[in-house]
């Protein structure tokens, strides 16, 4: 195991340039490529190549539930695993259940976060963490009704490079979900550049009734 970089670090948000060297770092890597997928507020300015203006605290990456030891395997071979970050190892975590892991990459945050399927619903899981968040949780937001297309496909960046990414329609919707002020922006460089109507309806429609769990969590 690699010695912990993380432990001795404090997370702070890190310009948008920093942010996507780190995602093309992590999405671009044989091992990872197709079967990693950005989320969040960086993946209108990822795609569209233009300058966010604002700091990142993270980055979000999906993978589904059966990828998840191929990314343990590649942190591990880039000295980029730590213990004390992987949702396997928190003491609330007593099925060991794969709520994903975190690393830290290049000095920024990345959040390993594993999703799957049970019939039409989208179960996306993520663990909170002491170091991160204040506290440990296993967390699990479950989607109705959504389709796997509609939610990730393969995005040509500026440059030439291939990476996969969550929609602009599902990005669109989560961040209208949320409310969030500084999610505003995000959601203006969308709009800028165009979505599918018909799949931001679709999208939106199985937001509107996501629910989250909160399935375990420490003392």
């Amino acid at each position: 195991m690699a010695k912990s970089e993380a432990s001795a670090t404090t997370y702070l948000p890190v310009p948008f340039s920093q942010a996507r060297s780190v995602a093309v770092r992590v999405l671009t890597a044989p091992e990872l490529a197709g079967r990693a997928f950005l989320e969040g507020g960086l993946v209108p300015w990822v795609i569209s190549g233009r300058e966010s203006g604002r700091l990142h605290g993270d980055v979000d990456v999906s993978v589904r539930l059966a990828d998840m030891p191929v990314v343990r395997a590649w942190l591990g071979a880039e000295g980029l695993y730590d213990p004390a970050l992987d949702s396997l190892n928190l003491s609330c975590n007593e099925s060991r259940a794969d709520f994903g892991t975190h690393a830290l990459v290049d000095g920024v945050l990345v959040s390993f976060c594993p999703y799957f399927f049970e019939g039409d619903e989208l179960h996306q899981r993520n663990a909170a963490l002491e170091a991160t968040d204040g506290f440990d949780a296993l967390l699990e937001a479950v989607v109705p009704g959504v389709a796997e297309s509609d939610r990730f496909e393969v995005r040509v960046l500026p440059g030439n490079l291939s990476i996969g990414c969550a929609t602009l329609e599902s990005v669109r919707a989560a961040k209208t979900a949320s409310g969030r002020e500084r999610d505003a922006r995000d959601v203006a460089e969308i709009d800028r550049m165009g979505c599918d109507p018909e799949r931001c309806a679709r999208v939106a429609a199985a937001y509107a009734s996501m629910r989250i769990d909160c399935v375990a969590h420490g003392e």
